[in-house]
Formats: structure tokens, sequence, C-alpha cells
């Protein structure tokens, strides 16, 4: 079973004018966690045996760096290219890429580095064009902890689990240094850190090795070259894009499984990027995708999904009460900046509480996708 790896890394100054909003992007004078990351994996026979190839998606945070920093990372890999089969997937190849879907009528959008999930979509088109049965995807900020990790990843592809599903999907969890999350604006109406790890504790209880899941985490996930074929990244998902593609799978008849063998070692930096704006791209997030859920029931080109499968997270996010959860979260973080002396925060935090009052609902959400990978299959037609 022919594996690949596809890191994507995010480059860029932080609330400088950014155009895409990502939590950690790497500042163009700095190394970075990309270094520590692609040392880890020289350790693996895989890798310096060039077995599995890894694949580097390069993104800027602003139009206007996107050659600088396609140019920095070429420099940054070009160490690394005599041990490993590495290449770099940015903007040349990109505009290599768009020249091909243009002379085959198809649109580009899907791939247009604009936002999370489009990038994700250039991660899986990244990973086909290597030919492998399987793309495993990480994140810069991570590390490989097993030495049998590369086994680990593939157990189980292809075979039924307990449910007798078939496994085309797998996700995994990360071990890292976890904060207290006893914040008094976010336990009672925005529990999104404690229902995250309640339901994580419960897929990685050791009854099974694989349960199916409807959560995952992108710089964890093990995706077969059947469901990339079949199942893109929602463009209209800025963030949780990984939660999303899960449930998007779903409706089309994959499903995810949780394996709890399936770790690795997450080394994020500080965040630097202000909650308020986090919390912004949240809301929308939660919005679009509770719209998402609830047309799918009316939708006949999706499998119906049983709401208590999503619970407690990301469901919790995604029921009726999801308009006065957004209000009162933002008015107690609103009174956490206000209480530092950060007046643009607060002043920020009144903004998001009112999104609900203005946010219109998007009853076509289904279709919308469904449209998306219409286009999709025309685009990895062939790969």
């Amino acid at each position: 079973m022919k594996k690949c790896v596809v890191v994507p890394t995010y480059w860029g100054p932080i609330d400088a004018g950014e155009e895409i909003v990502f939590d950690h992007p790497t500042a163009l004078n700095d190394e970075g966690t990309l270094k520590t990351l692609l040392d880890n994996l020289l350790t693996f026979k895989e890798i310096t045996s060039r077995e599995v190839p890894v694949r580097i998606v390069g993104i800027a945070n602003k139009k206007d760096i996107r050659e600088e920093v396609e140019t920095i990372l070429e420099k940054y890999l070009q160490p690394y290219e005599s041990q490993m089969d590495i290449e770099l997937y940015s903007y040349k190849k990109l505009s290599a890429k768009y020249e091909e879907l243009e002379a085959r009528g198809i649109e580009k959008e899907l791939l247009e580095p604009d936002s999370y999930s489009q990038i994700r979509n250039i991660c899986l088109i990244a990973a086909l064009e290597t030919g492998s049965d399987i793309g495993i995807f990480l994140d810069d900020d991570e590390i490989l902890m097993d030495e049998n990790f590369f086994d680990i990843a593939s157990d189980g592809i292809y075979e039924r689990a307990d449910d007798n599903g078939i496994i085309y999907g797998k996700v995994g969890y990360y071990e890292q240094d976890r904060p207290s999350y006893a914040n008094f604006w976010e336990l009672k109406h925005w529990p999104k850190d404690v229902t995250f790890n309640e339901t994580f504790e419960m897929l990685i209880h050791p009854k099974s090795r694989y349960k199916p899941s409807m959560v995952g985490l992108g710089g964890n996930m093990v995706i077969t070259k059947e469901m990339m074929k079949a199942i893109c990244f929602d463009p209209l998902v800025n963030r949780g894009e990984d939660m999303d593609y899960v449930l998007d799978a779903r409706f089309r008849g994959f499903r995810f499984y949780f394996d709890n063998k399936l770790r690795i070692k997450h080394l994020p930096p500080e965040k630097k990027t202000p909650m308020w704006k986090k919390s912004r791209e949240d809301i929308y997030r939660f919005l679009f995708m509770r719209d998402k859920y609830n047309s799918s029931i009316t939708f006949d080109k999706f499998q119906k999904v049983d709401f208590r499968e999503m619970l407690p997270y990301p469901g919790v996010f995604l029921a009726d009460d999801l308009e006065e959860r957004i209000f009162e979260h933002n008015k107690q973080l609103g009174l956490k900046h206000l209480s530092e002396n950060d007046k643009r925060g607060f002043e920020e935090c009144m903004e998001n509480a009112k999104i609900p009052f203005v946010y219109e609902k998007r009853e076509d959400a289904s279709e919308l996708y469904y449209k998306c990978l219409e286009e999709w299959w025309k685009i990895t037609e062939g790969l």
C-alpha cells in the first residue's frame, strides 16, 4: 500500500493586514516549526529510503507576499532534497494546475489558496498526484512519536470495522500539554474545549481500536485515494474544515474511524491571533455547518445522519440555541477584554454578538456543497 505525507505550512505576518486568518503563521524571518517536523521525519526509514514521499503545501496569508514566501520555502526545503523525496507544492504548481483545469473547462475555485478548506483541497491533490493509496496528513507543528507510525497509519485501511463499515478514512489524536479550560467566558455558553475533550475521551477508550467518529483533526488524518477523489473540503467553511469534512464524507456514504493507536505529538507555538477573531471564524463556521446539516435532511443526494452521532461535539454548537450561545459567549469574552483595557477587543466582541441577528441562513447549503462535489469529481478524474 503506497503512502505519502502531506503537510500544509502557513507563512506571513499576524494581525498586520493578513487576508487569511491562520492560527499561527510563521513570520518570514523565522525558522518556524516546520524544520522540527522534517528533522523528525528523517528518523524514519520509510522517509529516508524515499518509500514515502513528502509534499509541503506552502501558503502565504497575504497575496502580495506569495512569491516571497515560495522563494523562502524553496531555500528552506533544499537541504532535505538529498535526504528524502520532498517537493514544494505552492504557487508555481498551482499556476500549472490552473492552466490544466482551464484547458479542461473546469473552475479553479476549489483550489484557490484563500481559506483553510481550499488549502486542504490542495493537499488532497498533492497526495493524489503522488499515486498513493493513502494520504497521511500532518501539520507543521507536530512530530511523530511511534517508530512504527507508518504501519499504524495503514493498519485497518480497507478492512471492516466492528460496526461492519469499511475503513476508508482514519483520524487520530494529539498528545500535548493542555491548559485548564475553566475560563469564565467559555464554560456555560461556549464549552468548545470541554465538549471536544469529552468526545475524544470517549473515542480513545481501549475497548475497541476503531470506532466510528464524527470528529477529526486535520493534522492527524489518513485518507484513502477513493475518499480523496470523492470528497472535497467545502470552500464555504473557513474554519473547522476538518470536522466539516468528516460530516461531508458521511453524507456521501464514507465513514471516518477513530484509531486509538494513531497519535502524534502536537507542539503548537504560542497563538497570537486575538480570541475575538478566532471566535468570529467559529461563529460563521457553526452557523453554516448547522445550515448544511439541517438542509441535508431533505436533500436526496445525501445520506441521513442522526444528530445524536455528533454529540457532545460538535453537536452542542449545531442546535437551536446556537444564537443564544454566540450572544452570551461574546458578552462574556467582551468583558474579559474590557477588564484588560482592550477596547478594540471589547468592540469586536460586540460585533460578534450581532452576527446571529444579521446572518442569513443558507437553506441551500447542502445543494451548494453538492455542486462543489460535482466540480471536484471533474478535477480528480484520472488522478
